[in-house]
């Protein structure tokens, strides 16, 4: 198996379920996860908000090496999360890659925005994660009820 980019969800369970937590995940040639991105808000001492309601929106690459779920939170590993694979290749293919979706989500923390459930999410930054390295966020894992605010587009200075 070559390494893969991975587009995945949680099903958040205060909302039954039904809504979910998208993220972009990269797995080594073995399924082990390497990097993984998330979106959401940040705490005002820059932890990732797991509970937001409100705050800076806010995109979060964790290391898997490293395991600070404090600041850097881990949704591959859970057991309900399911994943569509996005595009699957050889270390370098799939590294180049990935250098565009870090670059993204570095725009994503210096744009300003603010968290809203509803329009800018984690969903949104998901979907900006994927479509910024060339990919097509899956159909089955996006839509206003499913993936509130995967549709938005953020709007990121393409500077920063």
């Amino acid at each position: 198996m070559n390494h893969r980019i991975l587009f995945g969800s949680y099903p958040i369970p205060r909302f039954a379920g039904i809504a979910s937590h998208n993220f972009v995940v990269w797995t080594d040639e073995t399924g082990r996860p390497l990097y993984e991105i998330n979106g959401g808000a940040a705490n005002a001492d820059g932890s990732f908000n797991y509970c937001a309601i409100r705050g800076r929106l806010t995109a979060v690459v964790t290391d898997y090496s490293k395991r600070d779920l404090i600041y850097c939170p881990e949704f591959y590993v859970r057991p309900t999360s399911r994943t569509t694979l996005l595009l699957e290749g050889n270390y370098t293919s799939i590294a180049t890659k990935w250098r565009a979706a870090v670059d993204v989500a570095s725009r994503i923390r210096a744009s300003g925005l603010i968290y809203s459930f509803l329009i800018q999410n984690s969903n949104s930054v998901a979907t900006a994660i994927a479509e910024g390295m060339g990919l097509t966020p899956p159909s089955a894992a996006v839509g206003r009820v499913r993936a509130p605010g995967s549709y938005r587009h953020l709007a990121l200075d393409q500077a920063a």
